[in-house]
């Protein structure tokens, strides 16, 4: 089944191309092509390609099939899909009834680091595999000469736009503070551990248990709430942290560092010296930053993390932008031990 987000475009696009694949591979004669429908039929077996927009996903998940099941779903263009819970609910409705599934998820890029598709493919996963083609790798008399011609001019003209376009890199998001982390499962051994707690009630309260070895930061853990006093959070999050680690707190808040002493953590105030967020930032910068896939809130706030913009210079400056920066609050206060070291 081939998927785009918005039905209209199916004809023009996934499957005009099939067909296009089907006669340069000169195999039409076992093609039966259903234009109206749209779909595609493989006539020694019956067989069928379903072409499915999905401006309305219940209407995908409603997609059966008289005999067999659908092994194979190709997302094209997936990153035009608005947020990654639209894929995950058709794939949990369309890939039943079977042994083997298959899905295929192509796009180019997104600019932005933020973009859910250029975080989700940092995470590794056994069964998974990531191929990367451009125009290169592309016989020369499918695109034609003047394609090429275009490419060598924004070559020239403007590089990091032909690097996207052309080559299908990811561009960080500009001014973008930290860009040297990667989200990817592990299990590993650690010199040392801290936890570090950036407190909030309307923001969100979060804290992260962090992991050093070799020069590099691994965030292992995290807690992110709202909305919940800090009784609450305690007795949330028993048994998650190893109390013996040390945490590190706001020190804006002694009376929440003195609850969570009482509960039986080690909690220390931060000291906040002039020049401390520039300091610890310098410090994050200067690591290989590995973050486990389900500190999903992390993820999220370091893509976006960004400098501050001077409003009449439009320039950007050496502070970080002061908004949903909760995460990366408690790791700038997870690292203030080994920073100062």
């Amino acid at each position: 089944m081939a998927v785009r987000r918005v039905g209209n475009s199916i004809k023009d696009s996934v499957y005009s191309q099939l067909i296009w694949a089907i006669e340069k591979l000169k195999v039409s004669h076992l093609w039966e092509m259903k234009k109206a429908t749209p779909e595609l039929v493989y006539k020694p077996t019956g067989q069928r390609i379903l072409f499915r927009g999905a401006d309305d996903v219940t209407k995908i998940k409603s997609t059966k099939t008289e005999k067999g099941y659908i092994a194979y779903v190709w997302y094209e263009e997936c990153s035009e899909f608005r947020e990654l819970e639209d894929i995950l609910s058709i794939n949990q409705s369309v890939l039943r009834g079977g042994e083997d599934f298959f899905v295929f998820y192509t796009y180019n890029p997104p600019r932005g680091a933020s973009h859910w598709i250029n975080t989700l493919s940092l995470e590794e996963r056994k069964d998974k595999i990531i191929h990367h083609s451009t125009y290169l790798d592309t016989p020369r008399e499918w695109l034609g000469e003047q394609f090429f011609k275009e490419a060598e001019i924004l070559k020239k003209t403007n590089p990091a736009l032909y690097r996207h376009q052309y080559l299908g890199e990811c561009m960080a998001r500009e001014g973008q503070i930290l860009t040297n982390y990667e989200v990817k499962d592990f299990e590993h051994s650690f010199d040392v551990e801290f936890l570090g707690q950036d407190f909030g009630f309307n923001h969100a309260n979060c804290i992260l248990q962090l992991g050093f070895t070799d020069g590099e930061i691994y965030i292992t853990k995290e807690h992110y709430v709202r909305g919940m006093d800090m009784q609450e959070i305690i007795k949330d999050v028993e048994g998650m942290f190893d109390k013996k680690l040390i945490m590190f707190c706001d020190s804006a808040e002694p009376d929440r560092i003195a609850m969570w002493r009482k509960a039986g953590y080690r909690a220390v105030a931060v000291s906040k010296e002039k020049n401390s967020i520039k300091a610890q930032i310098d410090f994050l910068m200067s690591r290989k930053i590995i973050i486990h896939p389900s500190c999903k809130n992390t993820i999220r706030e370091i893509s976006a993390w960004c400098w501050l913009k001077d409003r009449e210079s439009g320039k950007f400056t050496d502070l970080p932008t002061p908004v949903n920066d909760d995460a990366m609050a408690a790791l700038r206060y997870g690292v203030e031990y080994l920073r100062k070291i």
